[in-house]
């Protein structure tokens, strides 16, 4: 019996290749297109050809409201749109330091809901600790002065994680104490100095744990 192959996808390699044959209205016109086609298209192309400071901002408030939105709100929670807003964001600047600012928000919010609303899941735990990871990865290319800010916001996270379940609170514990910054002493001793506020009144974790 002969198999029948499925055709072949297009790729980037057959986008390209006709696209080195528009002159330059027909290309300008093409990106024209792709401006009006989608909210996504236009943030990507403002932050790759009109930077500001205020685009960390924007996207960081796309990260926080996908990751823990109003709870009044009939918006969901969606894990997935905040890391594709944090994908768009480094894809169209290609800047670290906003991009681990909003992997920093990403692991704020999800922490706050979690320890105000005792909401989560081990996929919401493990979406959480992946974040985590990839700051960490991330940490030695990182200015001194951004480490010492990412320093003190994750303190304050480990501190808020505490008595959350699911082994996050001792992941995040594990993953910060073997942070440093240049010159200093690691993340966990930030605590000593003061850095780290205690979790408010009436925070609730999970009882549940992994494993």
């Amino acid at each position: 019996m002969t198999s029948i192959s499925s055709p072949r996808q297009p790729g980037w390699a057959d986008v390209r290749t006709d696209l080195e044959k528009f002159d330059r209205k027909s290309l300008l016109g093409l990106v024209h297109n792709l401006y009006d086609a989608s909210s996504a298209n236009r943030r990507f192309l403002h932050a790759r050809l009109l930077p500001s400071p205020n685009s960390v901002d924007k996207y960081r408030r796309l990260v926080s409201d996908a990751v823990f939105p109003d709870p009044f709100s009939r918006r969901r929670v969606s894990l997935r749109d905040a890391t594709a807003a944090i994908t768009e964001y480094r894809r169209s600047t290609g800047d670290l330091r906003g991009t681990v600012d909003l992997m920093l928000t990403f692991i704020e919010a999800g922490t706050e809901q979690a320890a105000d609303l005792g909401y989560g899941d081990e996929p919401y735990f493990s979406a959480l600790e992946n974040k985590v990871d990839a700051v960490a990865k991330s940490w030695s290319q990182l200015p001194a002065t951004a480490q010492a800010q990412a320093a003190t916001r994750l303190a304050r996270v480990r501190e808020r994680a505490k008595d959350i379940g699911w082994g996050y609170g001792d992941y995040l514990d594990d993953v910060v104490a073997g942070l440093t910054v240049s010159g200093e002493q690691s993340v966990s001793k930030n605590r000593i100095r003061g850095l780290t506020p205690h979790a408010p009144d009436g925070a609730r974790g999970l009882v549940k744990r992994r494993g």
